[in-house]
């Protein structure tokens, strides 16, 4: 099964990484490797804030991103009409975010915020019928949940991202 990254997994991919030898590694092999769309919304988002603060590199970083992608070495998954309405469907489940043991460094918006993020991402891997590679204990949650909402269709599976 092809498997999407989620952001705790896609921000760590840089020119001089690992995780990047790993990716081209597993495209050569005809193993894709894809992005939702809201995974590059999140780390767009970020590198641009980064840019504005004055962060240098940043710029480059998400030139770099758009080269990858255009090359073919990441696909991006859209968050399209089935996506929005098993999203719809998780978000009426689990409005808000479950507590996590961990804590956070964001406001309770943000939270919230990042929560709709991760739904949006859930529902878009589960569409396209890819697994996700993920950190964020939240898929978890959101997996066990499609699973109960659509029982016949096929198992979403999280795994950890590799480590390097």
């Amino acid at each position: 099964m092809p498997a999407a990254w989620d952001t705790t997994t896609a921000a760590r991919l840089r020119p001089d990484s690992p995780i990047f030898d790993h990716a081209r590694k597993r495209r050569r092999a005809g193993d894709p490797i894809a992005f939702t769309a809201t995974t590059l919304k999140e780390i767009s988002h970020g590198l641009h804030k980064a840019a504005t603060a004055g962060t240098q590199s940043a710029s480059a970083q998400l030139q770099w991103l758009r080269h990858q992608i255009d090359a073919g070495l990441i696909d991006v998954l859209a968050f399209d009409d089935r996506a929005a309405d098993v999203a719809g469907a998780l978000r009426a489940a689990i409005p808000t975010p479950p507590s996590t043991r961990r804590p956070r460094d964001r406001s309770k918006p943000e939270n919230r915020v990042a929560w709709i993020l991760d739904i949006q991402i859930a529902a878009t891997v589960f569409v396209h019928g890819y697994d996700l590679l993920t950190a964020d204990a939240h898929h978890t949650i959101l997996a066990t949940r499609l699973a109960t909402l659509a029982p016949t269709a096929p198992t979403l599976h999280i795994h950890p991202p590799p480590r390097f």
